[in-house]
């Protein structure tokens, strides 16, 4: 039986040497390795006064120092095919999230008043760039991800620091992890001074609603709301949802200065859609037991482009098409790339960032196969490419099918696709994050155990904190997996030291 853990330092996630994959697989790994160090070494170069100043300035900002650790754990056990298509769409992730790192800083009031701080329009975390298509000399920047969601990723003890803030000031514990992270930043002062204007809005959630409110009173700069129907399958409210949209283009155009041209977004809106159709190709290979996506990172890749590209980073689809040929040629082939698969599982629910990982860590120990989880079935609207209130229409719809809108808070319903998605990519296994500080799915834990009698499906509840590690570790989620795997399933880990250790301390 393999011994994984002695790769790594005793107490940590941190690896020792790199993984041995064969000769052909390591050489590339190792080439790819150098490849993600080289768009970290351009990232820097972009401007390296000001961005050792963000270092220094701002705490969130060191966790991306475990940015090359965080890809190794993502890929950890993958070959051929898999490992391949990884790292195609990870290359992409890496370009982009620099990109904007870089912007942010180079924008930054901070550092001294600069005119490229005003080409900016600052966009909250569920805020999709497509609205910003028409504004060709403007981009748009996330004010929240950035500083949390994509640090928590690669470094766990990131956002506790943050939310001790938050409570410290005397706001709610139990309120939800995301808000309750971007609140502590604001309260800190710690999001970077840049941008013409912010657009917020009320998704997905109540705590996100309060959150916006309070973020609104720490940045100095032009906000409004867009107010995006919450019955979002109600075609009542869709006059309302684009005459919101409406009212935000007015807005950034009082703001900037800047006119929305229709060319420019419809140009755009091509490019979206495209990143759309790419995805549905995903999925008809990831249904087949000769799939090259799984685990991590594709569903990583789905939610990069959803939040951040929106049809404006044409290397979004060019990467994709890449990975797409990669995926074909191994379905003609009958190349089956996740070998070690015993089980199939659909994921659901809020996940913890903080274990990012858990996918490969669930196929390298147990040999469950990861397909798909719910963060691949957020947006997905194909966008009018002629009708300017079609478009605008698509994009509102765009929003309300966003990442934990959809499923966590959009309607009961929604949660429940779990099921036909679970038949769709032939999983026998489901797995619903249950998220303690999430109070939209709350209410719905006995009407899932009740259907997955009925679905024949095995169901598994693994609890989370979203973002504190603190409140339930990393081990303690492979823990609640691991017994699930014994008792239920019956099951011998594949890999018996994965199955209990300590990385409370690791990134």
């Amino acid at each position: 039986m393999a011994d994984e853990r002695k790769r790594f330092y005793k107490g940590s996630g941190i690896a020792k040497h790199r993984e041995w994959r064969g000769l052909k697989d390591t050489f590339y790994d190792y080439l790819q390795w150098a490849e993600n160090l080289g768009i970290l070494v351009q990232f820097a170069a972009k401007s390296p006064v000001r961005i050792v100043k963000g270092l220094f300035e701002y705490r969130w900002f060191g966790g991306y120092i475990g940015a090359l650790h965080m890809v190794d754990k993502c890929t950890a056990g993958l070959r051929g095919p898999a490992l391949r298509t990884a790292h195609i769409h990870m290359h992409a992730i890496m370009k982009g999230t620099t990109g904007m790192l870089a912007d942010s800083m180079i924008g930054d009031r901070r550092f001294g008043q600069t005119k490229a701080a005003d080409k900016f329009v600052m966009l909250e975390q569920t805020m999709c760039p497509e609205i910003v298509a028409g504004f060709p000399k403007l981009k748009a920047l996330p004010l929240e991800v950035l500083q949390g969601l994509l640090g928590t990723y690669m470094d766990q003890n990131l956002a506790p620091f943050y939310m001790d803030i938050m409570e410290s000031v005397g706001l709610p514990a139990d309120s939800c992890r995301l808000s309750a992270n971007a609140a502590g930043v604001a309260i800190n002062d710690d999001y970077p001074e840049v941008g013409a204007c912010l657009v917020t809005n009320n998704m997905p959630c109540d705590s996100s609603t309060m959150n916006s409110q309070l973020i609104e009173r720490r940045i100095k700069i032009p906000t409004t709301v867009a107010g995006i129907p919450m019955r979002w399958e109600d075609e009542s409210t869709d006059r309302y949802a684009l005459a919101q949209m409406k009212e935000v283009i007015k807005f950034i155009e009082d703001s900037t200065g800047e006119k929305f041209d229709e060319k420019a977004f419809f140009k755009v809106m091509k490019q979206h859609n495209k990143e759309v159709r790419n995805e549905f190709e995903v999925w008809e290979y990831a249904k087949t037991p000769y799939t090259a996506f799984g685990n991590v990172i594709s569903p990583l890749f789905h939610a990069f482009y959803f939040t951040f590209s929106g049809g404006s980073m044409p290397y979004i689809d060019k990467a994709a098409k890449k990975a797409l040929k990669v995926a074909e040629k191994a379905y003609k082939n009958k190349i089956v790339s996740f070998d070690k698969a015993r089980h199939r599982m659909i994921t659901w629910g809020g996940p913890g960032c903080y274990f990012v990982d858990f996918n490969s860590w669930a196929y390298n120990c147990w040999g469950v196969l990861v397909p798909a989880q719910m963060d691949m079935f957020s947006g997905n609207v194909i966008i009018s490419e002629d009708d300017i209130d079609e478009a605008l229409l698509g994009i509102a719809h765009n929003y309300e099918r966003g990442v934990m809108r959809r499923h966590l808070t959009g309607g009961y319903q929604h949660l429940l696709e779990v099921w036909d998605e679970a038949e769709r990519f032939n999983c026998d296994m489901v797995l619903v994050y249950d998220d303690i500080t999430c109070k939209g799915a709350m209410g719905l834990a006995g009407v899932v155990n009740d259907q997955a009698k009925d679905k024949n499906k095995h169901l598994v509840w693994v609890q989370n904190d979203m973002f504190d590690h603190r409140t339930i570790s990393r081990n303690e989620m492979r823990r609640q997996f691991s017994e699930y795997m014994t008792a239920v399933m019956q099951e011998e880990p594949l890999d018996a030291s994965l199955v209990d250790f300590d990385d409370y301390e690791g990134w």
